[in-house]
């Protein structure tokens, strides 16, 4: 993802695709899976990623049955909160995530074709409202978001 700098500018792009069933479960699995870890690097103390991979991701796969980019996505998104939690001087309780959110890397976590939305998985999503003002960019993380029965994604560039 790029990060600002001079002359450097960051977009966030949202898009309304449609919301599929096995998207939702995944989401919920998903969802499971991060709170898990969050926990387990916390109680472990674990800090660099080499040592969550180790701890974490065999599990992901085969007790929560998540592809294996998205548990990759998965320890990565929970290390980051672990962190930002430790890093606050007036934290309280260890953070629950509870919102169906999935953080998704381009290329092998997800791609944008011909107006559809694939996550490794095999879980195509439709595009409702893609104007193609962006193609020439190239996307970077982007983040599945279910709210109200609508389904967003917000693609980084």
């Amino acid at each position: 993802m790029a990060s600002g700098g001079k002359g450097l500018l960051t977009i966030s792009i949202g898009v309304v695709v449609s919301p599929e069933p096995g998207a939702i479960e995944l989401l919920r699995r998903y969802n499971t899976a991060l709170n898990y870890a969050i926990n387990k690097i916390l109680r472990l103390n674990l800090k660099k990623i080499g040592e969550v991979h180790s701890a974490l991701y065999r599990e992901l796969r085969e007790w929560f049955g998540l592809p294996s980019r998205v548990a990759v996505d998965c320890y990565r998104d929970a290390l980051a909160n672990a962190k930002s939690w430790r890093n606050n001087p007036r934290r309280g309780r260890i953070p629950r995530v509870r919102k169906l959110s999935m953080l998704l890397y381009q290329g092998s976590g997800y791609r944008v074709k011909e107006g559809c939305v694939e996550i490794i998985g095999g879980i195509k999503h439709r595009i409702i409202g893609w104007y193609g003002r962006y193609d020439q960019y190239e996307n970077g993380e982007a983040r599945l978001v279910h709210r109200e029965g609508k389904m967003m994604l917000w693609i980084y560039i």
